[in-house]
Order: C-alpha cells, then structure tokens, then sequence
C-alpha cells in the first residue's frame, strides 16, 4: 500500500477518467467465459461479520474481486494458485474457529436435524456429503436412520469414494472453490445418472451493484472465493448437463431424469430455473430491420459509448425467438443501456404465451420471469410505452422516436424477430 508521502505524487501521475479503465483488469469468467471486470478490493482480513468484519485489524494485503458481465458470478484470481497446503497453513487454521464459530458442530448438526426431515423416504439411499469437514452431519444422519452415507472431504481427504451416489449434499462448500465448474464436474462423477445433488449457499443480495465489497459474504479470510447468483448457478449446471433448482437457502443440481430417492433431493429445493438474456440484434445479422419512415425504425443502428455496443428500440413493441433447457420458471434478462426518459423502463412489459408482467429492473436490466413447464422454445414480446424523442437528443429529430437502448450480446441467446414474424397473440 501507498505511503501517505507518496500519496501526492501518485494522485498526480493518474491518468484522465476514462470508463474503458474498468476493463484494465478484465479476466474470463470461469463459468460462462464471458468477459468479468474489476468489482472490487477488499483487505484480506475481512471476515464474515455484519456488523464489523475487520474486527481482527487490517493485513494490508488486497483481494480483488471480478464480476461476470454475462452470468454475474463473483470471484477472485487471486488465490488460484495456492496449493491445498496453503490454504490449510493460512485460511484453514486454528484461527478459522475465530471467524466461523459454528462450521465444526453447529451447523452441521443444524443440517442433520433439517435434513433427517427433508429426506424421509430415502434412508436407504446412498449418500455422499461432499465437503463433509469433521463429519458431523453424516453422524448425525446416520443417528436418524441414514445407514449407507459417507462423509468425504476432497481438502482435507483427497481419495475419492468408490462408486456413484443416489444423493450428494454439499452444504456451505462451492463459495470455497476456486474452480466451481471442476468442483461440480467432480460432484457429478459420483452421482448417479438419475441421482441429484442438493447444497446450501448464501447467493448475492439484489442490491450488490451498490455493496459491492461491503457485502458481508465477501470474505476472503473466510475462504469465500466464489459468490453466486441463481443465474450464474444454472448457468454452471447447464454446462455439466444439469437441471438448476432454486429454492429458499437450499438448490439442487438434477439429472434429467430422476429416480425415486432424487425426486425426494430436488423437492428439498425449488423449481427447475432458468434464464434467457434477450439482446439487440447484430446490425450484420438484422440489416438494422427498419421500414420506409423514420417512424416506422424497430431498431437503431448501432451506437457505441466507447465501451458499450447498443441500439436504440424504435418500435413499442419487439420480439425474440428463445430457446432454454428443461425449466418450471424462466428468468427473462434484457439488458438496458439508457432510457429516453427517466422512468421508461419500469413502464414496460414482457410477454410469453399470452401472459404479460410488468419488468422489473435488476442489476441494470429488465426481468421477469415466467412459469414454462413443459416448454424449452418460445416466443418472448417487450412492450413498451410509445418511444419518443428524448430532450436531450432534439437536434437528432431525423432518426426518429426511441425507447430504451438495449445492449448488443456477443453471446446473442435469442434471435430478434421483424414485426411479420411476431406469432399472433
């Protein structure tokens, strides 16, 4: 860190504000591979404490944080490379106690106590608590008639169970992982074809744009690593051939299609969920599909702020063609750059099947979300109020009334329809 006499000089020599400066330490995301930017930086004594989680003094070693601008998975680089040891010698030691007080009894006995309940009917099922620590919960379990479970602990054991299991739970275990996508691959070969992994996880706040690393889960000495949102986690099972559940503090990662005992696993959890971001078409692709008058225009060409691809909507209403996995609940994203007007955005409505919501706005984006069980294809409508010209765009009159400006994916997940292809409502 920067001596205070070297304060001046430093602030001095910085370079003009620019927002292209975000992605100076841009990574991978390692779960979607999108581009993730800086987040944030935080000191590596902060802990897990909500009321003050540098109770223990600062280290002054920073931990920087990246956030996927595609899924919004949260992680650091900066421990990638610790071997196991490590991470035994400095996180995991006897002062671990001090900032989790209850990960050796209490809250795997919790667990037990819950679980025994959850999964009556399968006591004869084979078991695997994956991250298992000093194997409380298994004890536990096995005191409330769970007879074939295994405790394994892949950090502190590495030898792999033999043989595949109808139920693997993992409680309070990924947020640990440096590689969630190995981890959950790892999980998966243990797992039968028609079994299913159940686990605990505390996912990102709505309002994390605006904690950022105030948030009191993102807790390098902790070992929290990793920081999920439902959208990140069904984008990680969809990779591994999985179905994403999201319930109340409790998920699941299912097999298509599961036995008695998994049936029993994934009703601990909620719906099968997934999500589709709608963007603006590629002007390439879309040949900026506008019509004889400057009324008429559905999308804008391009435009760019230097950092941002996007086109301006000129149309009150527009359509996608999408496609998703096997889901009960879509989660619908569209992108949102600007709005002609302050409020515009929260005036509009998406529609699917016939059934239409107003948008909510998350995390810079439209949302909602739609029941589609027994669908995995279908058309989604936006409408919006009528586009205008904005006051502050009055000397740009020729290119006519516009709406919201909706970001151009590279990872386009639903093709723009043209009004003669909408499907009759």
């Amino acid at each position: 860190m920067a001596q205070r006499s070297d304060l001046l000089s430093l602030v001095g020599n910085l370079p003009p504000l620019h927002r292209r400066a975000q992605f100076r330490q841009a990574g991978t995301c390692k779960i979607c591979d999108s581009p993730a930017i800086h987040f944030d930086r935080v000191d590596f004594n902060k802990y897990c404490n909500t009321e003050n989680y540098y109770e223990f003094g600062l280290s002054g070693i920073l931990i920087d944080y990246l956030r996927c601008l595609h899924c919004g998975y949260i992680f650091t680089r900066d421990l990638d490379d610790w071997p196991a040891a490590s991470f035994a010698e400095l996180i995991y030691n006897q002062d671990y106690i001090k900032v989790d007080g209850e990960y050796v009894k209490t809250r795997p006995a919790q667990y037990a106590q819950d679980f025994a309940r959850r999964l009556l009917g399968c006591e004869h099922a084979r078991i695997l608590d994956y991250g298992s620590g000093a194997g409380v919960f298994v004890a536990g379990m096995r005191q409330h008639g769970f007879s074939d479970i295994t405790a394994y602990d892949p950090f502190s054991n590495p030898q792999p169970p033999s043989g595949k299991f109808d139920i693997i739970t993992c409680f309070e275990v990924i947020e640990h992982s440096t590689d969630p996508a190995g981890t959950l691959n790892a999980m998966k070969k243990l797992l039968r074809e028609d079994g299913c992994i159940i686990f605990s996880q505390t996912l990102q706040p709505p309002d994390i744009l605006a904690i950022r690393g105030s948030w009191w889960y993102l807790a390098p000495r902790n070992g929290h690593v990793s920081t999920y949102n439902p959208e990140a986690l069904a984008e990680l099972g969809r990779r591994q051939g999985l179905v994403f559940h999201n319930g109340a503090n409790v998920y699941a990662f299912a097999q298509e299609f599961p036995s008695s005992y998994a049936l029993k696993a994934r009703a601990c959890a909620g719906p099968a969920f997934a999500t589709l971001r709608l963007a603006a078409p590629r002007e390439a692709a879309s040949s900026a599909i506008s019509f004889p008058s400057a009324s008429d225009i559905l999308w804008h060409p391009t435009e760019n702020d230097s950092v941002w691809s996007y086109r301006w909507t000129g149309a009150a209403s527009l359509a996608w063609q999408g496609r998703w996995g096997t889901a009960d609940c879509l989660q619908i994203r569209i992108p949102v750059l600007q709005e002609a007007e302050p409020g515009f955005g929260l005036r509009c409505e998406v529609e699917f099947a016939g059934q239409r919501q107003p948008a909510r706005q998350d995390r810079g984006e439209l949302v909602a979300e739609f029941d589609v069980r027994g669908r995995t294809a279908g058309q989604i409508i936006l409408h919006t109020p009528e586009p205008i010209l904005p006051e502050w765009d009055r000397p740009s009159l020729a290119q006519g009334p516009r709406g919201l400006a909706i970001l151009v994916s590279q990872l386009p997940e639903a093709a723009a329809l043209a009004p003669e292809q909408f499907a009759d409502a």
